[in-house]
């Protein structure tokens, strides 16, 4: 009996429990709510402590957790139950001013907050709180801001399409290389690319990464291992052990599809060194693809780019309406002529980004038309720096490319293009030309040497992105502001405005202070007559000048002489009618151009050039040249007299023969272009030492159709290796026989000219 009344005991103070909780609900309501009150009070003031240790958490990069976040929902919803189940008891008591005789409504709400004080005290002591953050797992791509180079435009962005084909569509194209010049606007667009693929499951991940001039394989490591958030990953190598993080990489990546975005490359960077899976392309299933931005062509050679993507500066439109967002429609609309000028300032600029933001930000508040004039005047004096800020200056951010040239040469030869006009087209032999007459191209050979190395020369500068080449692929031109940020180095960063000076027209010379400079251009000025030469310190200073193209030139002034220290004169296309004498005294005279002026005779003192390297005088006419002249020219290196005589028969034959006979004597010639009066002075030709025929004119020929060029009968080197022009005059010449090998990889024959040829090889 004793064991079945314990047995019923058991089973029975459960049952007995619940009565009671049943029965003194009613009279329990002010005790249930009040401790429900306070357990209230003391979970939200935990709830206040969670979410100050969510918010430290976040700023060490970190995230609350999924069943956090949770427990802040259930205590918000909670609250909310307790906050309307209160509310309620208390409007009971204000309408009662007592205990309620209402038992059933008692017994209601004593058991609501009898059970709400239960959910208060678990989530008191829930385990969820003990864990308030993790370091979140990255996303795949992560959103970068894009920097403004144009406001929306209504056409599409033809570069950006093509370079998400390329990426998204190509299975073969592993690497994509997008270049440009400098401020161009290809950072934007690899900003574009990158955002392009934000919610979108074609790479597992894409890695967005500066690469800058400082570039080094353990820098690229660091930032792509950054973007993988190293504290997910317990095995992440040290920093500086790239041999380990190399492998770490790879490791991750070898079996995921990634995007690499490499942002302003200078040089060749080892993938495989960063450790990038190769090859790049389409494998295993896995898409591997890897976009670079650079401001060198050559930066795309050495990455073994096999797609490259050109970004060209703005069209007409488009630098407009990014112009109009820097300066503001208001600073604009502000004077009726001020639109006009604003079209002018981005003329000047010409479509470059960089160039139309800083200037559109230092106009913003410039609203008198007199401002802008100035600013326009100071555009066209290659003086942008004084427009905009010094510390954000586009000449500043676009000198990276003049610095990173391989060579003090090759940064000499691009300072040097800007002596010619604004938006002047050079021919890439004359700028070879220019270049050797310079001094830039030295120690050659013969010619083909020198217009190899100077087409070499121009190639990288085109590759650098600081020339433009034409699409017949023989001229070149400077951007505006390209050209007007050489001139600012070449002017001591504008410390020294007078340095090089250029003038496009005779109303822009400067007379008062040219005798300031050390070098000047007047091409195709117009001018008649030079300023006054007076000073011994112009005399002194100036060393190179070039006047070409100015047919109203015909005399140079009898203080012209005075400029002694002379290295480079260029009279070429002038209106000169003879050799003017002025010049056989400067005798520090390396270069000196007379072509297509029209001079009947050489001077007898032009022997006095000792230093002469290069005489130009082609197409002059001369027809007279005194005996020994240019056999007193002992360091001539190139003579250049093709198309010059127009006289013919025993007359020509007499004056190439006497010429030849003193060129006979010469040591350092190395190049010539000459007119001979038959085929025999051709063997004379090949007789004379070390000297390469670059540029060759022959005349009567009347009783003669065909003429055989074999290499036995002009010799390999002399003809084969450097003729670039070939010219019948007087003649019946129409067929051109050469012998032998002409696929000969020094073949350089491009000009033939007379009425009738064709080529039998």
């Amino acid at each position: 009996m004793e064991l079945l009344s314990k047995v019923a005991d058991l089973a029975l103070a459960p049952l007995f429990d619940f009565v009671m909780r049943q029965i003194t609900y009613p009279f329990k309501a002010g005790d249930n709510v009040n401790a429900l009150e306070s357990a209230t009070r003391h979970l939200i003031t935990k709830k206040k402590d969670v979410q100050v240790g969510i918010e430290v958490a976040e700023r060490e990069g970190k995230t609350a957790t999924h069943q956090l976040q949770g427990w802040l929902d259930e205590v918000e919803a909670t609250k909310t139950q307790v906050d309307t189940m209160v509310e309620k008891y208390k409007q009971r008591w204000l309408c009662f001013k007592c205990f309620s005789p209402n038992c059933c409504s008692n017994y209601s709400l004593s058991k609501t907050a009898a059970e709400l004080l239960l959910d208060v005290q678990r989530l008191l002591n829930d385990e969820r709180t003990k864990e308030l953050a993790i370091t979140p797992v990255p996303p795949p791509v992560q959103e970068v801001p894009i920097p403004s180079t144009s406001t929306s435009s209504p056409n599409a962005n033809p570069n950006l399409e093509e370079a998400l084909y390329y990426i998204r569509e190509d299975q073969v194209v592993g690497m994509i290389g997008i270049w440009g010049m400098g401020g161009v606007g290809k950072t934007r667009l690899l900003h574009q690319i990158n955002n392009s693929f934000i919610g979108d499951s074609a790479f597992n991940h894409v890695f967005f990464v500066t690469a800058s001039q400082s570039c080094t394989t353990e820098t690229i490591q660091k930032q792509i291992v950054q973007i993988l958030n190293p504290q997910q990953h317990k095995d992440v190598p040290r920093d500086g052990d790239v041999s380990a993080q190399a492998k770490f990489i790879f490791n991750f990546l070898q079996k995921k599809s990634f995007l690499l975005l490499l942002d302003d490359l200078w040089g060749r960077l080892d993938l495989q060194d960063v450790g990038i899976p190769i090859p790049l392309g389409m494998v295993g299933g896995c898409k591997r693809k890897v976009v670079l931005t650079t401001r060198s062509i050559n930066v795309c050679g050495k990455m073994e780019v096999r797609k490259k993507i050109k970004v060209k500066c703005l069209n007409d439109d488009d630098a407009w309406r990014l112009f109009l967002e820097k300066v503001g429609e208001e600073t604009i609309s502000s004077h009726f002529l001020l639109p006009r000028l604003a079209k002018d300032v981005i003329k000047e600029l010409e479509g470059l980004p960089l160039a139309l933001i800083t200037t559109g930000r230092a106009m913003y508040d410039k609203k008198d038309p007199r401002e802008w004039e100035y600013a326009i005047h100071l555009l066209k004096k290659s003086r942008l720096d004084e427009i905009e800020d010094q510390e954000g200056s586009t000449f500043y951010r676009l000198k990276f490319s003049y610095d990173s040239l391989n060579s003090n040469t090759l940064r000499e030869c691009f300072l040097s293009c800007s002596m010619w006009p604004e938006d002047y087209r050079m021919r890439k032999n004359d700028l070879v030309e220019y270049w050797m007459g310079l001094g830039l191209i030295k120690e050659f050979d013969n010619m083909s040497e020198v217009y190899n190395a100077g087409h070499t020369l121009s190639g990288n500068l085109i590759g650098a992105c600081l020339l433009e080449e034409d699409e017949e692929g023989d001229k070149v031109r400077m951007h505006d502001v390209l050209r007007d940020m050489a001139l600012w180095i070449t002017h001591d960063q504008g410390k020294n405005k007078n340095k090089w000076m250029v003038f496009k027209h005779e109303a822009q010379l400067d007379k008062e202070n040219w005798h300031k400079a050390e070098r000047i251009t007047l091409m195709g000025s117009d001018i008649e007559a030079l300023p006054h030469i007076a000073t011994t310190s112009f005399s002194s200073k100036l060393t190179t000048l070039m006047l070409s193209s100015n047919h109203k030139l015909q005399k140079l002034g009898d203080n012209f002489g005075a400029l002694v220290a002379l290295q480079y004169l260029d009279l070429s296309r002038c209106g000169f009618k003879h050799f003017p004498n002025q010049i056989c005294g400067m005798v520090q005279l390396r270069y000196l151009n007379l072509t297509d002026n029209r001079m009947p005779s050489l001077p007898v003192e032009l022997g006095s050039l000792v230093n002469l390297k290069f005489l130009i005088l082609r197409n002059t006419g001369i027809h007279t040249i005194p005996q020994g002249a240019i056999a007193k020219l002992k360091s001539l290196q190139v003579l250049d007299l093709y198309q010059t005589w127009r006289i013919i028969g025993e007359n020509l034959t007499y004056l190439a023969s006497q010429l030849l006979e003193e060129l006979e004597c010469s040591n350092n010639l190395k190049g010539l272009g000459i007119c001979i009066g038959d085929t025999s002075q051709l063997y004379r030709l090949v007789e004379l030492p070390n000297v390469s025929i670059r540029w060759l004119g022959i005349s009567k020929l009347e009783n003669s159709t065909s003429l055989s060029l074999s290499a036995s009968f002009l010799g390999d080197r002399q003809i084969l290796m450097n003729l670039a022009e070939l010219c019948f005059s007087n003649s019946h010449v129409t067929q051109l026989v050469i012998e032998g090998d002409h696929r000969h990889p020094t073949w350089h024959l491009r000009g033939l000219k007379g009425t009738e040829h064709n080529y039998v090889f």
